[in-house]
């Protein structure tokens, strides 16, 4: 009795695993269905290709395409044994839907979607080029984000370097692509100077994960200039050096010239002027250019160069010897500016300092007003003088005067004497007479 129940045991076991082994066998398996990408994220104007497919089918499958809501007509479909293609050519804003690909395999149906989220983001902001930006005055700059979707997922940033200046987020938007210009009023400041402009575009969509931002700089022409001295100065034989530096972008190309020759000489092709060993011949104005693509701008300084003066000049109004009652006009003058200057006689002082030309003007001049004229230039580092030697002519009308009185004296002489001899002889006449008579 044990042995038969042994027995049956193990027949009963494995009857059991034979009708196991036999169900697995005939079962019907499952197919399987995958559509890739689930969630593409497109860029507008690109193609799209979606691919269907089945697994575990024993017999031919059929595929059917088409939107959620509606059919699609959109996209050429190429179908195998147990893969099924869509390709979307030039994606445009309204392939934002959702696409379903259905199956049937042995009559049985099976769909799978993909979530097409389409954007446009085609290139970097465009900033028009901007002359020049001085310190403290305002302009009106613009920013322009060309053929964007979705646009109300836009964020414009205006910055400075990194110092954020603006920030911009477009309201109205449609079911298509736009273009969006942001205009913002800008007033830069010193502390701005050297420092990039730019606008920095976001397009984020969150729920796709999407971000992508594009950025572009201003390129704007030399506006402020700055020079390291406003009044530089230097000693005789000792060095000077000028720094000189423009805002812009590009960044602007500094050329250094010397006035007051003809023609204007180079003497620097970057931001330094270097003046060594300075001599007289060194001061004088200098002309900072600041030069890029967009503009160029100039600034200029006056080098003065310390040391005793120049011999200055004394000239008289007139060529030769003034005449005595005549007008006449005495110069002084100097081509040195930081030289004061006195014009005087002997004691007498005239003039003032730190002119450069002192006038001393004698109205009807007198024999007593000749003499030696001093013409001095005088600095913190020494003194130099010029003189001229005045000699005035007596009027010859004076000289006439002189003469006639004397001669008229003789005159009257010799008028006296002949009347003396005149009387004279005729007494004698007379008494001549008398005694004849």
């Amino acid at each position: 009795m044990h042995n038969e129940r042994k027995m049956c045991g193990v027949k009963c076991i494995t009857f059991a695993l034979w009708i196991n082994i036999l169900s697995v066998i005939t079962e019907k398996t499952d197919f399987e269905l995958e559509l890739t990408p689930p969630k593409p994220v497109i860029h507008v104007g690109t193609d799209l290709e979606l691919i269907c497919h089945v697994k575990a089918c024993p017999v031919n499958v059929t595929f059917k395409w088409r939107a959620l809501h509606d059919e699609f007509h959109g996209g050429k479909i190429k179908d195998e044994q147990t893969v099924s293609r869509l390709l979307i050519r030039n994606i445009t804003t309204e392939h934002n839907i959702k696409i379903v690909c259905k199956v049937i395999c042995e009559g049985k149906p099976k769909e799978r979607t993909s979530n097409i989220k389409v954007f446009s983001f085609p290139q970097d902001p465009v900033l028009p080029k901007i002359k020049s930006l001085i310190a403290n005055q305002t302009q009106m700059l613009s920013c322009t984000v060309h053929n964007v979707y979705p646009l109300e997922r836009v964020q414009i940033e205006w910055l400075r370097g990194d110092k954020t200046l603006f920030v911009d987020h477009p309201e109205e938007s449609f079911d298509n692509v736009q273009s969006y210009s942001s205009v913002f009023s800008y007033t830069p400041s010193v502390l701005d100077l050297g420092k990039n402009i730019s606008c920095k575009a976001t397009l984020k969509i969150a729920e796709i994960g999407l971000e992508k931002t594009r950025s572009s700089n201003a390129e704007y022409g030399p506006g402020t200039i700055t020079i390291s001295s406003n009044n530089p100065s230097v000693k005789l034989g000792e060095h000077l050096e000028i720094t000189c530096q423009a805002d812009g972008n590009p960044q602007p190309t500094i050329l250094w010239w010397k006035e007051e020759t003809e023609p204007a000489q180079i003497k620097s092709q970057n931001e330094k002027l270097i003046i060594n060993n300075a001599s007289r011949s060194q001061a004088g104005w200098y002309r900072c250019d600041a030069s890029n693509a967009v503009g160029s701008q100039q600034r200029r300084v006056k080098v003065i160069v310390l040391g005793p003066p120049n011999i200055p000049k004394i000239q008289l109004s007139q060529r030769g010897d003034p005449k005595e009652g005549e007008n006449i006009t005495i110069l002084c003058s100097s081509d040195d500016g930081s030289a004061g200057l006195t014009l005087y006689k002997q004691s007498a002082a005239s003039g003032a300092l730190n002119k450069q030309a002192v006038l001393l003007n004698i109205p009807s001049v007198q024999i007593t007003d000749g003499g030696i004229y001093i013409c001095e230039a005088k600095n913190d580092f020494g003194t130099e003088r010029s003189t001229i030697n005045i000699t005035v002519e007596a009027r010859p009308d004076v000289v006439k005067m002189a003469i006639l009185p004397a001669a008229g004296s003789v005159s009257l002489l010799t008028i006296a004497g002949l009347l003396i001899r005149y009387c004279r002889k005729k007494a004698r006449t007379n008494s001549s007479n008398i005694t004849l008579s």
